[in-house]
């Protein structure tokens, strides 16, 4: 039986949750690794704009940070605090990713994890983790496919864990996302 606060958190982030995954929510093919108010735009065909695909973006990634969170609670764990620098890091390395077509945690010349995430601002951490992807189309497909692995769910399980900062990069028509989670 879930209490009254907790329980009314979940009821939100759910109903948060599946209002946004349906917004972004397609079918999703890809490939995982561990480690101001708009202007209204017509029914007619738009250009896309740097300012559209940076809101887009942005709402990727609030719904992986949303979608995560779902996860954590239903395993025991709280739920992780949106850090901004941690997302800096993501966003730098996610469009790595894009402009080397490569996934993985440590490009060809990159710096380590630590590394990146202290020259985002991140500093004074203790415990730093990493989830990356490519080729999915939404929030939703991605989180079941980092579930589906279990060095990417033990990430997202981890109750040391305690802020996470999302990045996801369009390139190409392909999307590049990057989790990364810290605690200080």
């Amino acid at each position: 039986m879930l209490s009254g606060g907790f329980k009314t958190f979940v009821t939100s982030m759910t109903i948060a949750a599946a209002v946004v995954a349906g917004l972004v929510a397609g079918p999703g093919h890809g490939t995982a690794t561990a480690a101001s108010a708009a202007s209204p735009v017509s029914t007619a065909s738009a250009p896309t704009t740097a300012r559209t695909i940076a809101v887009v973006d942005a709402l990727l990634e609030t719904t992986v940070l949303t979608l995560t969170n779902l996860r954590r609670v239903v395993a025991g764990c709280a739920p992780l605090r949106f850090n901004r620098e941690l997302r800096t890091a993501a966003r730098r390395h996610s469009a790595r990713m894009a402009n080397n077509a490569t996934m993985s945690h440590r490009l060809a010349g990159e710096p380590t994890l630590g590394t990146r995430i202290t020259r985002a601002g991140y500093t004074d951490w203790r415990l730093v983790a990493e989830n990356v992807a490519a080729g999915f189309d939404s929030a939703r497909w991605v989180l079941r496919a980092w579930w589906l692995s279990p060095a990417h769910r033990r990430n997202i399980k981890n109750c040391r864990l305690r802020e996470l900062g999302v990045g996801v990069v369009l390139k190409d028509g392909q999307l590049w996302w990057t989790q990364n989670f810290g605690r200080r």
